[in-house]
């Protein structure tokens, strides 16, 4: 082709004749060309650490990591109240250890929620607020009382949420989440029915 168009320079007179077969090839070639360039670009891979699915955890588990995220934060937030409203020294010192131990199970369930993919935003804003009036109410010795009882229920529902959870769990991360916490809530459980008991002499 090349040499065809400069002999076709030093001779500008001459006819430039293409036999069919090659006019063929051209075309096709260019066809080609165009079709590759308009080509859809295939899709990325798949990312195999994209959150799993909500929809992949039973309802069951589903259903634990949404009211552990509303009981704990609940109970960060009413221990804040009670470290700096509370007149007994041990419910003082009950709420700063509810504030450390949960503070933590609670950014471990948020990172466990994220990764399968669970929103419990609505829930941790209801744990914030949650029995936060009633108790501010109070003051002195009826506010150590009154908090020292939601420990008790508190923690006595935590404390069988989370064998049963143990026990009838489905997802791994999610039971291992329980096995972990499970021993610290029986624990918390003990002191908060001591502390009932210091604060009703």
């Amino acid at each position: 082709m090349t040499n065809n168009i400069a002999e076709l320079i030093r001779h500008p007179k001459t006819k430039a004749i293409f036999r069919p077969s090659a006019l063929f090839l051209i075309l096709a070639a260019t066809f080609s060309t165009i079709e590759a360039q308009d080509a859809p670009t295939a899709p990325a891979p798949f990312n195999s650490t994209t959150p799993v699915e909500a929809a992949s955890l039973s309802h069951g588990d589903k259903k634990f990591i949404k009211k552990v995220a509303r009981a704990s934060t609940n109970e960060v937030a009413l221990s804040q109240l009670a470290d700096g409203r509370a007149l007994s020294p041990d419910a003082k010192s009950f709420a700063q250890m509810m504030i450390t131990d949960h503070t933590q199970a609670n950014s471990d369930l948020g990172a466990l929620a994220k990764t399968k993919g669970i929103e419990i935003s609505k829930q941790v804003d209801e744990g914030k607020m949650d029995n936060i009036s009633s108790l501010s109410s109070k003051s002195g010795a009826d506010f150590d009382k009154a908090y020292a009882k939601l420990m008790v229920s508190a923690h006595n529902g935590a404390v069988d949420l989370f064998k049963d959870e143990v026990a009838t769990g489905k997802d791994p991360d999610v039971v291992a989440f329980a096995k972990k916490y499970v021993d610290t809530l029986s624990m918390h459980l003990g002191h908060a029915v001591a502390l009932e008991k210091t604060v009703n002499p």
